[in-house]
């Protein structure tokens, strides 16, 4: 029972350390030109549409993509789709909608526009599984950048356990 006890306790302080690193404070890139700055699904609140158009006024890119996946959210940036800006913008809805249907729509895209550099945005908790699955895909210059996430505490409990659940199901999935 002692012995139980104690390599349960291993355990959860091992994945809470772990996630600690990969989900609150994650290697992130330093924001640079690249060809496009790509945002994925840029829900309400947390700030990553906001981060990339500021990249792309600090003239970072040329090309801002968003992924628009249909749903809860989406009326509330479809603006961004037509909005007259200095630079272009191409939206994309993924298929499925999940990291991996983006990271499947980020490779087309590269084909479809040349693209030999990409800046990905999305928040911190995101950004480590992101990546992960995106190279998986696109196998180009490849720069994250995360957005600080100001969270209540439960909210952080809940990207805790699903961004877990998410890292084991990317684990047993090699494929783009």
């Amino acid at each position: 029972m002692i012995t139980a006890l104690a390599w349960s306790s291993v355990v959860l302080a091992t994945w809470v350390t772990a996630g600690f690193f990969v989900f609150v404070v994650p290697a992130v890139d330093r924001p640079q030109r690249a060809d496009a700055i790509v945002v994925l699904a840029p829900v309400v609140g947390t700030g990553r549409l906001e981060l990339a158009e500021e990249l792309m006024s600090d003239g970072l890119g040329t090309l801002l993509v968003v992924s628009m996946p249909d749903g809860v959210h989406r009326h509330n940036f479809s603006e961004v789709c037509r909005a007259n800006r200095s630079y272009r913008i191409i939206c994309f809805d993924p298929d499925p909608v999940t990291t991996q249907g983006e990271a499947r729509a980020i490779q087309r895209l590269s084909e479809e526009f040349n693209w030999g550099s990409i800046t990905v945005v999305t928040n911190e908790f995101h950004v480590a599984r992101a990546e992960l699955i995106i190279q998986r895909c696109y196998s180009y210059e490849l720069n994250m950048v995360a957005v600080r996430s100001d969270l209540a505490l439960k909210d952080w409990a809940y990207q805790f356990l699903y961004q877990s659940a998410s890292w084991a199901k990317a684990a047993i999935s090699y494929e783009c």
